[in-house]
């Protein structure tokens, strides 16, 4: 007994390793089940051969391998192969009659896999051979919901994935349920772990960016709570309001110690506190326009509301805004020496801007899109691990 095993342990280990000569031998002798489950890593050798061994899973397959065969997590080779991201594993496998929309038992699909683990052709592959991108695992998120909480760093995949998923009508606006991060949206989950090409593609596809969780925190709290700076800017450029108060009253500026981040907050809200005033007025001019009938004017400031004012209202009007600066303060405040006269001058730090924008190589960021005005920047300013030790997924 002791024999049989050690023999179908190793070859599970030439399996894993991708000792193809091995391996074929093992076959050839007849020695060895291909559909034994390890003792050690609790699942068959065609699992870890997805895993990038090619030659391997087709000898597997030849030899009576199951290509639905699940590991102990509920896993399907197709997972593997989806997780380490081989597509041509991924295609010989869904030749083969592997099932698609299959999921473990934290209920992960394939794709879940390659949206988690940043793999673009990956999930590609797996769409063109039907994915569904709508199903939830036992958290309620959906394969874009995971690309926006990827462990991983390669900001320009992970947007082009979100713009994949977006493009095939994933919903930007639905909410996870899982415990510490209950209703998380997929721009919550991008600000928290600092994406800022996944915040984009989601702002880009209309995301509702003042959405906030249980607790009341918006995406702008939650990046501004892990110093997420990129996103911090993008936010509050789509035009986030930093005046949201949590469900504790703390303002998103209260969920930083960086000085630099929490400048710019606390000017953005004095900005948001000033256009507020002169909305209020336009609405007030407006209606007293409407009842009167007079004729009307804009009204002059820099902030170019637009604004119609009767003439005989225009005094009121003031009077009304008299405490608002014609040029409002700059979004990071600056020291006293060196200040620019210039009109032209950013009110953001610009140079993270064109950082942003020239790491996120995805659809619909402009860097001459964003206009360079305090208006503009005022209103337009995660117990299981997903990694196989030679067969273990989560």
């Amino acid at each position: 007994m002791g024999q049989a095993v050690s023999r179908q342990e190793k070859f599970w280990e030439a399996c894993g390793y991708g000792r193809i000569s091995e391996v074929r031998k093992f076959l050839e002798e007849g020695s060895v089940d291909v559909n034994w489950v390890s003792y050690t890593h609790d699942c068959c050798p065609i699992h870890v051969a997805s895993q990038g061994k090619m030659e391997i899973v087709k000898m597997l397959l030849e030899a009576g391998s199951k290509v639905n065969v699940k590991d102990n997590r509920g896993n399907l080779p197709l997972h593997h192969a989806a997780m380490k991201g081989h597509t041509a594993i991924i295609d010989i496998l869904m030749e083969n009659g592997s099932e698609i929309n299959v999921q473990d038992k934290n209920g992960w699909s394939p794709l879940h896999c390659a949206a988690y683990w940043c793999h673009l052709e990956a999930a590609e592959a797996l769409i063109a051979h039907g994915a569904d991108i709508s199903l939830l695992n036992k958290d309620e998120r959906s394969a874009l919901h995971e690309t926006c909480r990827s462990p991983e760093d390669d900001e320009s995949k992970l947007g082009k994935i979100a713009n994949l998923f977006i493009a095939k009508g994933s919903d930007v606006n639905a909410k996870s349920s899982d415990e510490g991060e209950a209703d998380f949206t997929p721009l919550m989950f991008a600000a928290y772990h600092g994406h800022p090409c996944v915040a984009q593609a989601l702002i880009n596809a209309d995301c509702e960016i003042q959405a906030y969780g249980t607790n009341g925190w918006t995406a702008l709290h939650w990046a501004t709570d892990r110093d997420q700076k990129e996103v911090v800017y993008l936010l509050l450029e789509a035009g986030c309001d930093p005046t949201v108060k949590g469900e504790r009253g703390e303002l998103a500026s209260e969920r930083t110690k960086d000085k630099e981040l929490k400048s710019a907050l606390r000017n953005a809200e004095k900005m948001f506190k000033e256009l507020s005033i002169l909305d209020e007025a336009d609405k007030a001019l407006k209606k007293n326009q409407n009842a009167n009938g007079s004729a009307a004017v804009p009204i002059g400031n820099s902030h170019q509301t637009g604004a119609m004012i009767s003439p005989t209202e225009s005094d009121k009007v003031l009077l009304s805004v008299s405490s608002v600066s014609s040029r409002s303060a700059p979004l990071v405040e600056e020291e006293p020496t060196g200040v620019s006269d210039n009109e032209d001058d950013d009110y953001i730090n610009c140079s993270k801007k064109e950082e942003i924008f020239n790491n996120c190589q995805i659809n619909d960021i402009k860097h001459d899109d964003y206009e360079k005005n305090s208006e503009s920047n005022a209103t337009d300013l995660m117990s299981d691990k997903l990694s196989l030790n030679e067969g273990e997924i989560r």
